[in-house]
């Protein structure tokens, strides 16, 4: 009887010491999905002189098995960061609209780049925009967020795509027919 009761104590205590085991290799993915989020390939072009507005890419990685939407952007150079897509029409102007956001796919890339979805940065101040990083933060629907350094890259170095464009239409833009317009989304 007693190697009964021996034998039931070994198993209950394997028992214990197994699930403890296993509970301390275990990982919540969920509570992690935010933090594998990451930003690559950052970069922002340093505005021509008297030039108001500037505009960050890069390429947002979520190897995450779900979805997520990026709904904002801050930044220390201005209070107004925008999430910005741009369209072509059918005679070839192009425009800007503010939008609520952009999803990034599970086991996907998002990516920000010239002639299409970027960061808008609106009423900088030319004279003081860094010379080597801009500071940015996205925000995801989740509330989790990225902090990142965007690469500057001056007029004369890689073209984004802006170059040809009248950066002061981009300013006039919210009430005028100029070529190149940003809309309301």
């Amino acid at each position: 009887m007693s190697t009964m009761i021996g034998m039931r104590r070994c198993v209950a205590i394997l028992t214990v010491v197994s699930l403890f085991v296993a509970s301390c290799g275990s990982s919540d993915d969920s509570s992690s999905a935010a933090a594998e989020l990451s930003i690559s390939d950052a970069w922002s072009r340093q505005p021509a002189d008297g030039q108001t507005v500037g505009v960050i890419y890069g390429v947002v990685s979520n190897p995450g098995d779900s979805d997520v939407r990026v709904v904002s952007v801050t930044t220390s150079v201005t209070d107004d960061a925008q999430l910005h897509e741009t369209l072509m029409d059918d005679n070839g102007a192009m425009s800007m609209r503010e939008v609520d956001g952009f999803v990034v796919p599970a086991g996907g890339d998002f990516t920000f780049e010239p002639g299409g979805p970027h960061m808008m940065l609106l009423g900088i101040d030319p004279t003081s925009f860094p010379a080597d990083n801009v500071d940015a933060v996205l925000t995801f629907d989740d509330g989790q967020s990225i902090s990142f350094d965007a690469e500057v890259r001056s007029i004369g170095g890689e073209s984004d795509g802006m170059d040809d464009m009248d950066m002061d239409e981009m300013d006039s833009a919210d009430g005028g027919d100029d070529e190149m317009e940003m809309e309301d989304g």
